[in-house]
């Protein structure tokens, strides 16, 4: 094998390593986007995504997505209820146990709990699971 010939298939092989390579990135990046860091998605997608789902896996008619239609609006504002309710409770279960917790830690220990849950507010506002803040307390920066 000539010189020539061993540079272009080394050429070759990086050009195939350097697409696997970057075909790999986008797809991790957009797994990880969308189903590590956004999550689950947001309430107001729910009926969109119900719709089209069921619309794609059960190749529905216009007339059928038409009368199917209120139902989905009906299960998802039930849906909203239920997730609303229960993000109260778990937020009300650990605001308890931070109260039970705090007292055992030293002040600093306490500042570094209060930064966590502050952080963790901030995230989770960001990403709409927690309700708008009251009007006398802007939302976290």
């Amino acid at each position: 094998m000539n010189s020539s010939l061993k540079g272009k298939l080394a050429l070759a092989f990086l050009l195939v390593f350097v697409a696997g390579a970057a075909t790999g990135a986008f797809l991790g990046l957009h797994h990880l986007t969308h189903h590590i860091i956004l999550g689950p998605p947001h309430s107001g997608d729910v009926p969109d995504k119900m719709r089209e789902h069921f619309r794609r896996a059960l190749g529905l008619t216009a007339e059928q997505e038409s009368k199917i239609a209120p139902i989905i609006d009906a299960t998802s504002a039930k849906l909203e209820t239920i997730r609303v309710e229960t993000a109260e409770r778990v937020r009300t279960v650990m605001e308890e146990s931070k109260k039970e917790i705090a007292p055992l830690l030293t002040p600093e220990q306490q500042k570094k709990l209060e930064k966590l849950d502050s952080e963790h507010r901030k995230m989770m506002y960001h990403h709409g699971f927690l309700p708008p803040p009251p009007k006398d307390n802007p939302p976290p920066p």
